[in-house]
């Protein structure tokens, strides 16, 4: 519960000075979304693994951690901080605390920690914070933490910081929790989809048709590969694959499961050792060779 006094100001250290602290721990290695992951979303949801992509394409963040850090994305929201915490902040802290939502107090990144730390140190506990924050990459708001498959907001968090894989998993039990969603999702009726997930205003941002949209191009990317004789593999695949590189030829590539120039480049060096078409591009036996398994493209 949140203290019946308001604290002073002064009593507390800057929230900018705690963030600090906290990111100079030691890094976590992160987790990215594998083929495995969406393998078991689809099952879960009873989809085709197309729906997964294009699902993720369109409504997650792109990653779902803030760049160079083991941090999941989050977005603190005001207006919900002071319906949770009934409007006792609002005015010493307007901008942690207001009735209505604007944008005005985002800061983005490692800001919006800012705001949730200063938040979290306002009240006994942390939960009315916490739950005034979307997190990861479908960013899901704290409140809904039950709707998400947890028990209290304090374990969903800690979840959303384990991988992407987790909060795929989130979105999965978020949907299931809500069977006409799920079904409008089974049934590709993007519109009906979108209206329940994103709320009336879908259309503005055309979040139906690019929904559509995604699904093709996911259709089409993934019968190309069956055909074809190189593998678009997912990040956290990536990701393998390069620590595997780097293991195997000392590639001394960056893990971060981007297909770019120097990971293709150390593909191909790979490729010419092993006696194999330099191509740079995945394919099932240079994986193999490099001990990752990608069987699940199959």
């Amino acid at each position: 519960m949140c203290p019946r006094r308001l604290p002073d100001r002064n009593d507390r250290p800057a929230a900018s000075s705690r963030l600090s602290t906290w990111s100079r721990k030691t890094m976590y290695p992160v987790a990215y979304l594998t083929r495995e992951d969406q393998l078991a979303a689809a099952e879960r949801l009873g989809v085709d693994i197309a729906v997964i992509k294009a699902v993720t394409a369109v409504e997650a963040r792109g990653t779902g951690y803030i760049r160079n850090t083991d941090m999941p994305w989050i977005l603190f929201e005001g207006h919900w901080f002071h319906r949770l915490t009934r409007g006792v902040y609002t005015d010493r802290y307007p901008h942690l605390s207001y009735p209505t939502w604007t944008k005005k107090f985002y800061k983005g990144g490692r800001g919006e920690y800012d705001r949730l730390i200063e938040a979290i140190g306002l009240c006994d506990e942390p939960d009315p914070a916490l739950k005034s924050a979307s997190w990861g990459l479908f960013q899901i708001m704290g409140f809904n933490h039950e709707l998400a498959g947890f028990p209290d907001v304090r374990r969903f968090v800690n979840a959303m910081a384990t991988s992407e894989g987790a909060q795929l998993d989130a979105f999965v039990s978020f949907v299931l929790a809500q069977p006409v969603m799920a079904e409008h999702l089974r049934e590709k009726r993007w519109a009906e989809f979108a209206k329940r997930y994103n709320g009336p205003g879908y259309q503005q941002n055309q979040y139906d048709t690019k929904l559509a949209a995604e699904f093709t191009r996911a259709r089409q990317q993934m019968t190309e590969a069956v055909i074809g004789e190189s593998l678009a593999i997912e990040r956290g695949d990536t990701a393998a694959l390069q620590s595997a590189l780097n293991v195997a030829i000392g590639a001394n590539l960056v893990t971060d499961g981007w297909m770019g120039a120097k990971t293709k480049d150390a593909i191909a060096l790979f490729q010419r050792r092993e006696g194999l078409p330099d191509t740079g591009a995945v394919d099932p036996e240079t994986a193999s060779r490099l001990g990752v398994d990608l069987s699940a493209y199959g």
